[in-house]
């Protein structure tokens, strides 16, 4: 798919998120694609931030096709898209990590002192054999918010003011600082893939050039302990 292919479909994903979350009468505060800079000074964009009387939410939006396998501690998740006959492998980066990235940004702005929770939503709801409660398919994203309640009567005023807070925390950064950016960590995701791919074609490992020895979930260095999950 094209690049522009792939842009629209990630549009047309975060179109169908906020309809999604826009069903709940609770979800009022919504911003969408908000740009803050991070500690290392790289921007970030999250797709969603919702403010609701029982926490903040940094919402990721994924509009992949394939079944999605992973867990939370995998720098790599695995889809697999069957084509005809034919089932094709694919890698991607864990997205967790870069919600997680979102959600540091957010803490540097608005603090502790209110719950900041962090959820990938797929929207083909193509996650059933994750099983993790922070990702989840479009469907049962108001679901599962509505089930987080440690903090479930944050005043109104203060959910304005943390709405306004975030609102004027944008970065002010130009659009070819931020593509900039993205160009860096998609370069470094590139490396990265092509890393896996030699790793897994020659057995050798990336980091100390030893072995790799092969295991009931992929292959795993004995010595620095690398381990690609197949």
């Amino acid at each position: 798919m094209s690049k522009k292919g792939k842009l629209l479909r990630g549009e047309k994903g975060e179109e169908l998120v906020i309809e999604e979350l826009s069903k709940d009468s609770s979800n009022k505060r919504i911003i969408n694609n908000l740009v803050l800079v991070g500690s290392n000074g790289m921007s970030h964009q999250s797709d969603h931030i919702l403010i609701r009387y029982n926490g903040i939410f940094v919402i990721e939006t994924k509009n992949y096709y394939g079944e999605i396998y992973g867990n939370e501690k995998d720098t790599n998740w695995k889809r697999l898209i069957a084509t005809g006959k034919k089932v094709e492998t694919s890698f991607f980066r864990n997205p967790l990590i870069q919600n997680n990235s979102h959600i540091k940004s957010v803490k540097k702005i608005v603090g502790n002192e209110y719950p900041i929770y962090g959820f990938v939503v797929f929207v083909k709801n193509n996650v059933s054999n994750l099983g993790l409660f922070n990702v989840c398919g479009i469907s049962e994203i108001n679901n599962r918010i509505n089930l987080l309640t440690i903090n479930d009567n944050i005043p109104e005023e203060i959910l304005d003011n943390i709405y306004n807070k975030l609102l004027y925390s944008e970065a002010d950064v130009n659009q070819e600082k931020h593509l900039e950016n993205i160009k860096k960590v998609k370069n470094e995701r590139i490396d990265h893939q092509k890393e896996l791919k030699a790793a897994i074609e020659t057995r050798i490992c990336p980091n100390c050039g030893n072995k790799l020895t092969s295991t009931k979930k992929g292959l795993k260095c004995p010595i620095c302990k690398y381990e690609i999950k197949i």
